[in-house]
């Protein structure tokens, strides 16, 4: 009769007088975990013996360990330990598998599947585990199964034999093994196929190969989810040293959820590009794990099917291998929050902390979450935003040119650092080379950003060119200074609000608004087009029609995406004919008058918020009201041109190529015909085609004719006679007009 002491004997002479202390290694733990499964086996076999007496020695063969073959001999078979010990052995390794990485456990698995698996489920585990490492367990496990083929993988039916060897409970939790709900069987093991042949307990386990490369230490592999999602690397500190108080919420919020085992969310809301995927990477590295990102757009690109294989991955990775989630929203829309919802639920269930990035809209779409921690992601800063510059350049061997300013470029574009690094990764493909650094220009540079910007205002704008400057404007000196003054308002911000400090007092109204009014072809048009050619920024003129609407509330809602637009796009707006849309606020006498100052009241909201420049333009300025006024930065007249401006305008008109008659007297024409700056353009065009249409050059006689035009188009007539008099008189010469 087996004795304790007989027990404990073989327990010290094959696991080696095992300690409490954690494994010291990944393959002394797999090296433990094999002993306890030959153990079984050796056992399990040893009580089929007089059925199969020559499959002892089969196995024998492919046993390594010197204790176990002795077991096979008759006089050693007493020594194996009772079901109580047994089951002490199994328990230990489960302890010692809970150490903490780097002092213990190093299988990336252990500690979760020791912590979260029943025994039986564990044993589950391990069986299919060694079946994937060693070719010799399909041989045991058909000697044990009583397969002809002598291989086989293992069964549900061989967990539950092999588990009853040591486990009391085993015979009551097959269904354990049997639910596909639990999370062995819905993430750990591969679905199994139907097979009306096999009852659900002889069906073959297998481990997923997510698992095995898990199992092997490959935390880096992606599987089935490579097209949605990236292991982020070890973060810069450096990146994230502007959200410094943001990072600090989130680490004490995810830590305090951790070590309470508390289930939750955490909402980083800010435009895409503020940082966001910055402070997931610094969380990781804080905590000493790596975090997942998952890309909400490219994982919702596929079927069903792929994204659930995606999720499921998901998770394996998340909860196996230690890693933090982000789910990176941007840019995901409502028309897809119905799969968005289901994966949220999915992941809340199974994985329970993980970290959401999303704009500041995000709500609704996360209430079926229960509770959302929310922390603000803000833009960066002026000083910031130039480390960025500084930080990326240096990252990607750049140098910039003499003519670059820092300051400036960072008053004039508002940039979030995931648009910094894009513009310079960029611009360096197609910048010349200064000894071992790529050396970048202001224009080049300018370039790219517009560029980087270009295109996110969508229908409900149109870009301009802008290829005037300051000398194709005819303004008056006052108008000038304004046009002027409002340049340095935007260069010179960084310095005013950050150095300055004025930023800390004024946390409104950094942007600049600048409401245009003067008569019809003034040049308000033009003036905005020098503005934008001046600061080296886009110009979108917006398109009223399809930004008012008869149906209250969708005035403001497409002001709305406009604006919201016009963040990334670091962009001229310009309103022109404002005033058919903005008009003076009224007594409320009906719910079209409520309804008319609610859309002036937004528009004024919004613009004040705005960070970047907005010009309005009318010809009728009485049609806005004092409170309008006030909120804009400027108020510019933009006036007729007197006789001086019109001749300069003349003068300019023509291109160099153009074919003029010698001896035209353009200051005539500035003198008699007055002419706005846009009729002067239309003149000189409508003449330039009536000669070449006679192949000709352009002579008095055309010019004659195309100012009549312009005079009768606006509703004047008869300055044809009068100018022709007056070349007659002022040149000495006369002849027949057009």
């Amino acid at each position: 009769m087996k004795t304790e002491q007989d027990t404990y004997g073989f327990m010290e002479l094959y696991f080696q007088g095992t300690t409490e202390e954690p494994f010291a290694s990944a393959a002394e733990q797999w090296s433990a975990w094999e002993r306890f499964v030959d153990m079984l086996c050796m056992i399990s076999l040893v009580m089929k013996e007089q059925k199969r007496p020559e499959s002892l020695g089969r196995i024998g063969c492919l046993l390594e360990d010197e204790a176990l073959v002795k077991t096979l001999e008759p006089g050693e078979r007493a020594a194996f330990p009772c079901r109580k010990q047994v089951r002490d052995i199994f328990e230990l390794l489960l302890r010692k598998g809970r150490g903490p990485e780097g002092a213990g456990a190093s299988l990336p698995l252990s500690g979760f599947l020791s912590e979260n698996l029943e025994p039986v489920e564990m044993m589950a585990f391990l069986l299919a585990a060694c079946g994937d490492r060693s070719r010799k367990y399909e041989r045991i496990f058909g000697v044990l199964q009583e397969e002809r083929s002598g291989t086989a993988k293992p069964t549900a039916g061989l967990v539950h034999d092999l588990c009853g060897l040591f486990l009391e409970e085993a015979q009551n939790m097959p269904g354990l093994l049997l639910d596909e709900d639990r999370f062995l069987n819905r993430f750990l093991l591969q679905p199994q196929r139907d097979d009306a042949r096999l009852s659900r307990l002889s069906r073959p386990i297998s481990l997923r190969k997510p698992v095995v490369s898990l199992l092997y230490g490959n935390r880096k592999m992606l599987g089935g989810m490579a097209y949605c999602a990236q292991v982020l690397e070890e973060g810069d500190t450096d990146l994230v040293l502007c959200h410094q108080e943001a990072l600090e919420r989130l680490i004490q919020v995810f830590v305090r959820m951790t070590v309470l085992r508390e289930d939750g969310v955490v909402l980083l809301q800010g435009i895409p590009g503020t940082g966001k995927r910055y402070l997931a990477q610094a969380l990781g590295d804080s905590l000493g794990m790596e975090a997942l990102c998952i890309h909400g757009r490219k994982l919702l690109s596929k079927g069903p099917e792929a994204v659930a294989q995606a999720l499921e991955e998901a998770v394996l990775k998340t909860v196996l291998a230690g890693h933090i989630l982000y789910l990176d929203m941007n840019g995901v829309g409502r028309e897809e929050a119905g799969p968005l919802a289901q994966a949220l639920v999915f992941l809340k269930d199974y994985v329970g902390r993980f970290l959401i990035g999303a704009d500041a809209s995000w709500r609704e779409e996360t209430e079926i979450l229960g509770h959302v921690y929310r922390i603000a992601v803000e833009k960066p800063g002026a000083r910031e935003q130039k480390a960025f510059w500084g930080h990326f350049a240096g990252e990607y061997g750049i140098g910039f040119a003499e003519d670059v300013d820092l300051d400036q470029l960072v008053s004039l574009y508002d940039l979030t650092p995931g648009r910094i690094r894009e513009t310079l990764a960029c611009a360096m493909l197609a910048a010349p080379m200064a000894g071992d650094a790529f050396l970048l220009g202001k224009r080049g540079l300018e370039e790219e950003i517009r560029h980087q910007c270009s295109g996110s205002l969508g229908r409900y704008a149109a870009r301009l060119d802008s290829p005037f400057g300051w000398e194709d404007l005819q303004l008056s000196g006052e108008s000038r200074k304004q046009l002027e003054h409002a340049c340095d308002r935007i260069r010179f911000r960084s310095v005013v609000n950050e150095e300055y400090g004025f930023g800390r007092k004024l946390p409104y109204g950094r942007g600049l608004s600048i409401l245009l009014y003067g008569p019809p072809g003034t040049g308000k048009t033009m003036t905005a087009q020098v503005l934008a050619n001046e600061l080296g920024l886009d110009i979108y003129r917006i398109d009223l029609s399809q930004i008012g609407s008869k149906y209250i509330g969708e005035t403001e809602k497409n002001l709305g995406a406009v604006f919201d637009a016009a963040r990334f796009s670091n962009a001229i707006l310009f309103f022109d004919e404002a005033d058919a849309l903005f008009t003076k606020r009224t007594e409320v006498a009906s719910s079209n008058d409520r309804h008319a100052n609610a859309e002036t009241a937004y528009l004024l909201q919004r613009i004040e918020e705005y960070s970047g420049v907005s010009i309005l333009a009318t010809n009728v300025m009485q049609n806005f009201d004092n409170a309008f006024r006030r909120r804009m930065t400027f108020l510019i007249p933009i006036e007729q041109p007197g006789e001086e401006e019109r001749l300069a305008l003349w003068e300019k008109v023509f291109p160099e190529e153009a074919p003029l008659e010698k001896g035209i007297d353009f200051g005539v024409y500035a003198r008699v015909a007055e002419l706005t700056g846009s009729g002067i353009k239309s003149a000189a065009l409508t003449a330039a085609y009536r000669a070449a249409a006679e192949h000709r050059r352009i002579g008095n006689q055309d010019l004659i004719g195309a100012v009549d035009l312009e005079y009768r188009r606006i509703g004047r007539t008869g300055i044809d006679q009068e100018l022709y008099t007056a070349l007659y008189m002022e040149m000495g010469r006369g002849g027949s007009h057009a």
